[in-house]
């Protein structure tokens, strides 16, 4: 098959992106070429992945210069993406877009000869349901159960959960004694005007404080006022943080490795629904169990006393008491968890497969 790759401009598709969409893109690419595919990659000029590559924009968004008007900015080399697309689309056998926002690619399908698969990854909200309702046309992916059953009226094909590279996540039987938190640090504000931590960094701080235990904090700080008043009293020689986990920041993809396997818990007090979380599968990948909200599609990821604990959302000591008993979780288990069912290589077979269902549906 001839494939086209859609990579999202924010940050490069290579190796070590911090990005999971671009990293998604990367292991994509290489899985699909040394199965024999022909694939092409439209994305940033400095992605470095299998295939051939259309540059698009000289560097990611995030690298270059501040620009006046930074949405103007990314719009302009998303379009420049559609049309280098458009002119090369009999190129192509099928389109497969992981762009953020998802949107755009959507607005095009009837200007693409080739049929096009489109994977969202973020929770399905009104407007947006409203938006891929209008285009029954396209072949949307889900990456999860709950993202699927969620908008019942979106032409979602099927579900392939994100895969890892999990051999390059470091095994460790012998963790530390400290927690460990991973997230962006920012405040949401609710269609009522409630305010909500949506990834519970607030909650894995009570955990920690209840418990006596060390927690390692480590994201980017999207807002600071809610840093400031939050989480920065909170810090001690017991609960740390980090900083930004990203390709430009101080911590590199081999400290969050170490962070992840040194970990004895891996806290996802999410207090808002997301469509997936890849750092759950990464935690488990180096041996870590995750305690996870109950909510969204982490009963997907985390088997609830397998893999590590399922508790109520916001629920300090459901969570706490989880802490407790997460010596009787096997580590080994959770690595083999992880490569039986969310590997990069799984992920690759699994969209291979809807590529070929959907050709065949048209020829």
């Amino acid at each position: 098959m001839k494939i086209a790759l859609l990579a999202p401009l924010t940050r490069a598709a290579e190796i070590d992106s911090r990005g999971s969409r671009p990293r998604i893109v990367y292991d994509l690419a290489k899985g699909l070429v040394e199965k024999g595919h022909k694939v092409t990659v439209f994305g940033t000029g400095d992605s470095n992945v299998s295939g051939d590559l259309i540059k698009i924009s000289p560097t990611s968004i995030y690298k270059m210069k501040e620009a006046e008007n930074p949405f103007y900015q990314h719009i302009i080399y998303l379009c420049r993406m559609m049309d280098e697309l458009i002119k090369r689309d009999e190129e192509f056998d099928i389109i497969h877009s992981h762009l953020y926002p998802e949107v755009l690619p959507i607005t095009y399908t009837k200007l693409l000869k080739p049929p096009i698969v489109v994977t969202p990854h973020l929770y399905m909200w009104p407007e947006l349901i409203e938006n891929f309702e209008a285009h029954p046309e396209v072949n949307f992916m889900a990456v999860s159960e709950f993202q699927k059953e969620s908008a019942p009226s979106v032409n979602f094909k099927d579900v392939v959960y994100n895969g890892i590279e999990v051999e390059e996540f470091n095994f460790n039987d012998s963790p530390e004694d400290y927690l460990l938190f991973f997230g962006r640090i920012k405040e949401f504000v609710e269609v009522d005007g409630k305010k909500t931590d949506p990834k519970g960094v607030t909650t894995a701080i009570k955990v920690a404080e209840k418990l006596g235990m060390k927690l390692k904090i480590a994201g980017n700080v999207e807002s600071a006022d809610f840093f400031d008043r939050e989480i920065k009293p909170h810090l001690s020689e017991k609960i740390e943080f980090i900083g930004p986990i990203d390709s430009f920041g101080p911590i590199s993809f081999e400290q969050k490795v170490k962070l992840y396997k040194n970990a004895k818990a891996f806290l996802f007090p999410i207090q808002h629904v997301e469509a997936f979380g890849m750092t759950m599968l990464e935690s488990m990948a180096c041996g870590t169990p995750v305690i996870g909200s109950d909510i969204g599609a982490t009963s997907e990821a985390i088997v609830d006393g397998k893999v590590g604990f399922l508790v109520k959302p916001d629920d300090v000591n459901g969570m706490a008491e989880a802490v407790k008993k997460i010596d009787q979780i096997d580590r080994n288990y959770c690595r083999k968890y992880v490569e039986d069912n969310f590997s990069a290589k799984l992920m690759v077979e699994r969209y291979e497969k809807v590529y070929e269902k959907i050709l065949a549906q048209i020829t």
